[in-house]
């Protein structure tokens, strides 16, 4: 019977939204994965196991390009960023306007899961949420109330 940790959904949003600023602000591109009820074990075969706690700087790192973790996702599991450079198979849906290979894969991933996830383009900053097979664009200024609708 495993107990479900309490934590501070609003503390990891928040903290999420200061990475995310920084990663829209520098057009630095970013995956980020909330698991909810579907446990993400098997698609996390492919990524680096870091169980370490979130910090705004810590993921800024990880995805800044030339590090050995940039490409891929990061999965939060609760207030731990659980793995880092993990791939998804990308979605085979066709979409109206441009997805780069980070959407389709954050949509891709929302196709077979009940997981949220915050994508940040390399090339325009613009931050978007993918969840139950559709993503949309969302503004930084409601990313924290966004994210934490989504995680309820």
């Amino acid at each position: 019977n495993e107990t479900e940790k309490v934590y501070d959904r609003h503390a990891v949003c928040q903290k999420i939204s200061i990475a995310v600023e920084t990663l829209s602000r520098t057009k630095t591109g970013a995956l980020i994965t909330f698991e909810k009820g579907v446990k993400l074990n098997d698609i996390v075969k492919t990524g680096t196991l870091l169980h370490a706690p979130i910090t705004p700087e810590l993921l800024i790192t990880i995805f800044y390009p030339g590090t050995r973790l940039h490409d891929g996702a990061v999965i939060i599991k609760g207030d731990m960023i659980q793995y880092a450079s993990v791939f998804y198979t990308p979605t085979t849906k066709v979409f109206a306007g441009k997805y780069g290979s980070r959407h389709r894969a954050a949509i891709g991933i929302s196709e077979i899961t009940d997981s949220v996830t915050v994508v940040v383009s390399e090339e325009t900053g613009l931050i978007s949420i993918a969840t139950d097979g559709s993503i949309e664009n969302v503004e930084l200024s409601g990313l924290t109330k966004a994210l934490s609708n989504y995680l309820d």
